[in-house]
């Protein structure tokens, strides 16, 4: 049975002589392409879309990753970077960069700016739009790309997968969790918390709890609640769609909600140190970045915080999460890339 979300609609931006203006007075952005890659005009590429500012760290690994799953085209926008993040980025011949020192959180957190990309190269086209720390998995993904489980969703007329964000983490203290650029994500963070997620939706997808919610959120008195974990990464984009507060919502998008994804979420490496920090001081994420400042407030009172306790998995694969209740998988699906559920 596929589900059809709705809600409403956000600030858009034109294209003009080769930068974007604003259709309102909601931002000063004013997005310039950089890159002088070709952009073809077939329709049976899978698209990756992304909004970044200082991930030189990630970003090969990233891109590896999503390469290997089946994305051919990758649509960046680069948030005013100063570790080379752009530089990187304009030497990969499928890779397609877009510069703002626009404001972030007048962008509805790059919100606006992802919906003018995704509009002008998206349309037509199988879309996965994610974060720099995020690595999408959906049952067998390591057997099945892209393009198989995209024809399934064509199949049964879904037009996104919907994922919830899977926090990773590593044994040692998150100051102490050093990564190697270019390096597996998973081989430095492992591992993740199945029983934690206090809140879930009526399909049984966790939408809040997890290791933040355990670390900088239980037990004490904040204003907010820890961040919504429920997030619909992968759409097959068509004229009219628009994200609303980053991918956690968006309208009229038939979903299937017997077969869900997961997005590895490395948040936890030892840059978070320097990263709460910073955002918590620029107030540029949502809420003049109240999440940052709940982060910053607890990892500057413990140097030696860890999010391993007594009841962390070490990760297997997806089928392990499907095991674990985290993902759902339908027998449809299964006969569809010829295993079982």
């Amino acid at each position: 049975m596929l589900e059809e979300t709705t809600c409403c609609k956000t600030a858009r931006f034109k294209l003009i002589s080769g930068g974007f203006i604003q259709a309102s007075a909601m931002s000063e952005a004013n997005l310039t392409r950089l890159d002088e890659v070709p952009i073809p005009t077939r329709w049976d590429e899978i698209r990756c879309f992304t909004t970044i500012r200082n991930e030189a760290l990630r970003l090969p690994y990233f891109l590896d990753y999503h390469r290997a799953l089946g994305v051919e085209r990758f649509f960046f926008i680069d948030n005013a970077s100063a570790d080379g993040s752009s530089q990187y980025l304009l030497s990969q011949d499928d890779v397609h960069v877009f510069h703002t020192s626009g404001s972030y959180a007048l962008s509805h957190c790059g919100v606006d700016w992802l919906n003018e990309l995704l509009a002008t190269y998206g349309v037509g086209h199988w879309t996965l739009t994610i974060d720099a720390d995020e690595l999408l998995v959906y049952p067998m993904s390591e057997r099945v790309g892209l393009h198989r489980l995209t024809g399934f969703l064509d199949q049964v007329q879904a037009e996104g997968l919907v994922t919830f964000m899977l926090d990773m983490y590593s044994r040692a203290p998150i100051r102490e969790t050093n990564y190697e650029r270019g390096s597996p994500f998973l081989s430095v963070c492992s591992y993740f918390d199945t029983n934690t997620y206090h809140h879930k939706d009526a399909n049984g997808i966790p939408v809040r709890g997890g290791p933040r919610h355990r670390l900088f959120w239980q037990g004490r008195d904040r204003s907010k609640p820890s961040p919504v974990l429920k997030k619909i990464p992968l759409v097959k984009w068509r004229a009219g769609l628009a994200y609303e507060a980053s991918t956690h919502v968006i309208p009229n998008v038939r979903l299937l909600p017997t077969l869900t994804g997961a997005l590895l979420h490395f948040k936890f490496f030892a840059d978070l140190y320097s990263n709460a920090e910073k955002e918590t001081e620029r107030k540029e994420h949502w809420d003049s970045a109240a999440q940052y400042a709940a982060y910053w407030h607890v990892l500057n009172e413990n140097l030696g915080l860890s999010a391993f306790f007594e009841e962390s998995v070490q990760y297997e694969n997806s089928m392990q999460l499907v095991e674990l209740g985290l993902l759902r998988v339908s027998p449809e699906y299964a006969q569809f890339v010829g295993g079982a559920p």
